[in-house]
């Protein structure tokens, strides 16, 4: 991942916000560092300075750092693709109790910032090839969203339509209220000139719905020529929808001009939009929806 290829150039450069923008998905790379991949600036207080730098552009945060890297906290064994076909990773660090101490850390950073208003707590999981969570149940309760996420697909090439759906199924699967990112494995078969077939777009609209999940439009890796068929797809649908940045660098925070352009280019009112928003209950020992 570069910093170039996350940054969003839009095609209106003097833009303006229209409104304040929610982002539901975004990680911090400072002490405590929960998520690995961010870089070391983006800490809560760069977002509390997003808040005064640009107060028309930002109405709320959601931090949803990784649950793969709170669960194993040795980087190099952290990523999807290390553990998913070998469980015993999460094994291991679950049995020196690591993993406990680290998820317990996490739950008091987030009391330690969280107001319900402009700033909400959030995980965001993966399972493992068999469906197995990085986080147990109990570890994610008393959070105010969960995103669940594609991280690694990997197999043989010419099989990716089957394997976006597999996966898909078993994001599905998973305690959360946002799908995230939920075509970015597939950005190596899109081009601006050539978007995702429509069918996958489709379908993949039409599972989360059945899931009764939020949609996510996220601005980090834009790919907004497949965004803006997802976003008409999920308002026809009448399907809740998740703007967010999914922050991993602070010189992201000027990509809310993403959501602008991705919503102008759909000629979709930003009225008419289903805006996702948390309904769980942030007590802790609590995860049902109130």
């Amino acid at each position: 991942m570069s910093l170039e290829d996350c940054i969003y150039r839009s095609y209106n450069p003097e833009r303006r916000p229209s409104h304040p923008w929610p982002s539901w998905h975004n990680h911090t790379g400072s002490h405590p560092r929960f998520s690995f991949c961010p870089t070391p600036g983006l800490s809560i207080a760069r977002y509390e300075e997003a808040f005064r730098q640009e107060p028309d552009a930002w109405e709320c945060f959601a931090i949803s750092d990784h649950a793969f890297s709170i669960a194993i906290p040795e980087p190099g064994k952290s990523w999807p693709h290390v553990w998913y076909e070998d469980e015993s990773i999460l094994d291991t660090f679950r049995a020196t109790g690591d993993t406990q101490r680290r998820f317990k850390a996490y739950r008091e950073f987030c009391e330690s910032f969280r107001d319900g208003v402009k700033f909400f707590t959030g995980m965001e999981i993966e399972s493992s090839l068999s469906g197995r969570m990085s986080a147990t149940m109990e570890e994610m309760e008393g959070l105010d969203l969960i995103i669940g996420s594609i991280h690694h697909n990997p197999g043989e090439p010419e099989k990716w339509v089957e394997r976006h759906f597999f996966q898909l199924g078993r994001a599905l699967a998973l305690p959360c209220d946002i799908i995230g990112h939920p075509v970015r494995h597939l950005r190596a078969h899109s081009t601006q000139e050539q978007p995702l077939p429509e069918e996958i777009i489709d379908e993949t609209l039409d599972m989360i719905k059945a899931a009764g999940v939020a949609i996510e439009i996220n601005a980090h890796y834009p790919q907004i020529q497949d965004d803006v068929l997802m976003l008409r797809g999920a308002c026809e649908r009448g399907m809740e929808v998740a703007f967010s940045m999914d922050l991993h660098y602070p010189e992201e925070f000027g990509n809310w001009r993403y959501f602008e352009d991705v919503v102008e280019l759909s000629e979709i009112n930003y009225d008419d939009l289903k805006l996702f928003h948390p309904r769980r209950s942030a007590v802790p020992g609590k995860m049902e929806a109130v």
